[in-house]
């Protein structure tokens, strides 16, 4: 489908028009609120927070965007998406089975799994039915990789394979859920591979020489703010453009926030990167996940971070990335078959998009063998000894 929407992403839907539509189907999904929270912080990107009393999992879903109906789309549909991989999930196709005694076009020890896992191909689970993202085929996947959330179970097993939320993704068409799939998956495996890589594999970029619009505003809110702001690109296998924002904030000295996006737009992974980081420190300032180290509240006085590196333009960054693509359809093939050739293995996508009647939105999770994902999602920088952290 044609895509209409471009400030800070790509959609084929305005997101007024895409908050009408699903704005009356929240209750089906447990969403009593949508919350404004950008007024806790001093900077003005908006941040939305999407509550979930009943979840499974995280009781608030958070969303950030360059408007504030961008951002409550946001919100709200991270919230669906964690629903739908509680609740959603295919019945199995195949139980208690091994790898070894299926006929994969891919090794099951290939998948995202726990550190020490003990996964092997003769591991017995159960398999519900993916399809390519590259040919359509029908292919088995395992089913704990993509069922999230506290369930009661009749009994005890060992954690192996990682049932996480990366690339679990919505959208307004079945393709635009893909992609975001598709680009998270990216992005997480560049990150995931920073740990012990030279500093030298990061390149900054001087956020003065910015020109994408939205980019640009977003640092202009961050500078009125005071904050101290470090941008990165990130070189990575699959020639996708893969964005890092870290954040810093004398009223919160004692942590860095960090985002990090990706998008066949360098503009667009470079948005999302700031809009995350900007996002991370609001869940800090609200408190909003139990997980927070209480490091991040510590009293005391702290200097400002260093940056270690010589910094570019911009467009010296944005001018290595010239694929556009005018459709959702065209650009979900084209990022499943960088996947493929990096990897040797098709991505996959399992449908979950489950709901009252005719749907008008689309809820996927995509894995990709061959890719990893640190699930703590620490994004390393490199900093000089006795550095503020």
């Amino acid at each position: 489908m044609q895509k209409v929407f471009f400030a800070g992403t790509h959609r084929t839907r305005h997101p007024a028009d895409t908050l009408a539509t699903i704005s009356p189907l929240l209750a089906s999904y447990g969403i009593t609120r949508l919350a404004d929270v950008t007024g806790l912080d001093t900077i003005g990107i908006p941040v939305v927070m999407a509550i979930r009393p009943l979840a499974a999992t995280l009781a608030v879903a958070q969303g950030k965007g360059a408007t504030l109906d961008a951002a409550r789309v946001s919100a709200a549909m991270e919230a669906v998406e964690f629903w739908h991989a509680e609740r959603a999930i295919p019945a199995p196709a195949m139980t208690d089975t091994a790898a070894a005694d299926l006929t994969l076009p891919y090794p099951v020890t290939e998948l995202e799994q726990h550190a020490g896992s003990l996964l092997t191909e003769q591991t017995r689970m159960d398999w519900i039915t993916a399809s390519s993202a590259v040919t359509s085929a029908p292919v088995l996947l395992p089913r704990p990789l993509v069922r999230i959330g506290r369930h009661v179970r009749a009994g005890w097993r060992i954690y192996m394979l990682t049932a996480s939320t990366n690339g679990l993704a919505s959208g307004n068409t079945r393709a635009e859920a893909i992609i975001h799939g598709l680009c998270e998956v990216i992005e997480r495996d560049t990150t995931s591979r920073l740990t012990g890589q030279a500093a030298d594999a990061q390149e900054y970029i001087d956020p003065a020489t910015v020109t994408d619009p939205c980019c640009a505003r977003h640092l202009e809110l961050l500078a009125e703010a005071g904050a101290w702001v470090e941008l990165v690109h990130l070189p990575n296998r699959f020639g996708v453009p893969v964005m890092v924002c870290h954040l810093w904030c004398e009223d919160a000295g004692s942590a860095i926030v960090s985002g990090s996006g990706a998008h066949c737009d360098p503009g667009v992974a470079l948005s999302r990167a700031i809009t995350e980081a900007v996002q991370s420190r609001l869940t800090h300032i609200s408190g909003a996940r139990d997980d927070i180290t209480s490091l991040v509240y510590r009293p005391g006085q702290y200097r400002p971070p260093i940056t270690l590196g010589t910094a570019r333009p911009w467009a010296d960054i944005a001018a290595r990335y010239t694929t556009t693509h005018a459709t959702d359809d065209l650009e979900a093939i084209w990022l499943a078959a960088r996947i493929t050739r990096v990897t040797g293995w098709e991505p996959l996508v399992v449908d979950l998009t489950r709901g009252p009647g005719r749907s008008p939105f689309a809820v996927v999770r995509v894995a990709a063998p061959g890719l990893i994902y640190s699930a703590r999602h620490v994004i390393p920088r490199p900093e000089p000894s006795g550095a503020a952290v």
